[in-house]
């Protein structure tokens, strides 16, 4: 069996970055693309850029795919940011993007999605509910996450897979992940177990076709928008979106098969976080770029996700 592969560069420009980290990937990448397709930036916030994709992290992607033997007819940037979207598309240059490429681009609000498919997920009680995706998404051949490196304060991390998924589901549903109803009543290690549940269950219908993680500058201690900055000066691309979550969870200082959700993608076969099966490609080992990263203050609960009767949670 052929070994995923992702690449890891590591340099001072972030637009150079992503693109050669695309480029590494270049066959795979050019495999999924399509007439459409839809970049997922990750707005955590409308005004720190820490907290947020940077527009030079789409450039990079952008760039490459006007190297492509058939470039998009069509690039739709969509996100439904935690703050209001068009704020941070303002706020963080997001505009420019229309005038500067010879590509029709859509600027989406995901908040304003009419058309939802719904999808069973679970409560930290074991009861289910539904999570519900957007149709644009659904429908989109071809999706990019372009995600930071940050901690986190419910699955220790996010990266590519969290990134698509929770920045897109209807905004009422995303506490309804992390097992409750209300974020008043959310808690560790309730939270972790049913947010590493749900996130597999949705990663069948959501996971990106090509994963970019950028680490130009990420987010260590109380993640995913009150930590603080970290340079990294690396970016990871790949088309397995758990091999890429796992690489960089390595130059974080995670174990990524410690991590629930990339445990049970792994075991489950949905793609591979075993780092000894993924074929590293661009010449920098992850040793030389690692940093250990301050963990979120309660690392060590959400640690404790493993449920007994996960096998059936996650068949459902």
């Amino acid at each position: 069996m052929s070994k995923a592969r992702v690449s890891l560069v590591h340099g001072g420009d972030r637009r150079a970055n992503v693109f050669n980290a695309l480029e590494l990937v270049r066959g795979e990448v050019e495999g999924r693309l399509a007439e459409q397709v839809m970049l997922k930036p990750n707005f955590l916030s409308s005004e720190n850029q820490l907290a947020s994709s940077h527009v030079d992290a789409l450039r990079g992607v952008l760039d490459f795919l006007l190297t492509t033997p058939n470039p998009p007819r069509e690039v739709l940037i969509a996100e439904g940011g935690a703050a209001d979207t068009w704020d941070a598309y303002r706020n963080f240059g997001y505009y420019a993007l229309e005038q500067e490429y010879p590509l029709p681009l859509r600027l989406l609000d995901l908040h304003r999605e009419t058309e939802w498919t719904s999808t069973p997920i679970v409560l930290a009680d074991g009861s289910e509910t539904v999570a519900r995706m957007p149709r644009t998404l659904l429908d989109c051949p071809c999706t990019i996450s372009i995600a930071i490196p940050k901690t986190h304060d419910t699955c220790v991390v996010t990266l590519a897979l969290k990134n698509m998924i929770m920045g897109t589901i209807y905004r009422q549903d995303r506490v309804k992940m992390h097992g409750f109803t209300t974020h008043d009543h959310r808690r560790v290690p309730d939270e972790s177990r049913a947010m590493s549940i749900n996130l597999v269950r949705l990663a069948r219908f959501m996971a990106p076709d090509v994963s970019v993680i950028d680490g130009a500058r990420a987010m260590e201690g109380n993640g995913p928008g009150n930590g603080d900055g970290l340079d990294m000066g690396i970016a990871a691309a790949g088309t397995d979106v758990f091999a890429t979550d796992a690489v960089i969870a390595k130059t974080m200082g995670f174990e990524p098969l410690e991590l629930g959700f990339l445990r049970y993608a792994h075991d489950l076969g949905m793609g591979t976080a075993d780092l000894s099966e993924i074929e590293l490609l661009g010449g920098v080992p992850i040793a030389s770029v690692a940093r250990q990263f301050k963990p979120h203050e309660t690392t060590e609960q959400q640690l404790q996700w493993r449920v007994e009767n996960a096998a059936q949670l996650l068949a459902a």
